[in-house]
């Protein structure tokens, strides 16, 4: 396939990767163009949904079920939680660090380390830290 250089008129050969990206070109042309109309409502919904998006581009990957990830808002009594432990544990590591190499650690290190430990085990396994705290769930009416 030879493409005409416009700058000087001559002719260049093309490799199969320039090949290839235009018949991709020629195939994701588009050539059709769809016109909607939706009241203040429905324009407002979209306006929201599509954030940063252009409105074209939004509708288009969400018929394409190609729509952006949703990113849930942080649980910030969860991560106040997570950061108080976890300044903890590094106190502690710190602490066990500046020991000398041939000293023991005592049982009230050995027990700060358990708890911190369970703590921050028990903050991750809880229902609380994935969502919101006034996020409702769904019940299971069939009991």
């Amino acid at each position: 396939m030879l493409r005409k250089d416009k700058s000087n008129n001559r002719n260049l050969h093309l490799n199969k990767k320039d090949k290839d990206i235009e018949a991709k070109n020629l195939i994701s042309l588009r050539t059709h163009c769809i016109s909607v109309r939706l009241n203040e409502k429905e324009l407002d919904i979209l306006n929201s949904q599509r954030k940063i998006y252009s409105k074209g581009e939004w509708l288009r990957m969400v018929l394409l079920q190609k729509s952006p990830p949703v990113i849930p808002t942080i649980n910030t009594e969860t991560w106040k939680a997570l950061t108080d432990i976890s300044q903890k544990l590094n106190r502690i590591a710190k602490h066990i660090d500046c020991k000398s190499k041939d000293s023991q650690l005592t049982h009230t290190e050995l027990f700060a380390v358990k708890r911190q430990l369970e703590e921050l085990r028990r903050n991750l396994l809880s229902d609380g830290i994935w969502s919101l705290p006034n996020e409702g769930y769904a019940e299971d009416s069939q009991g």
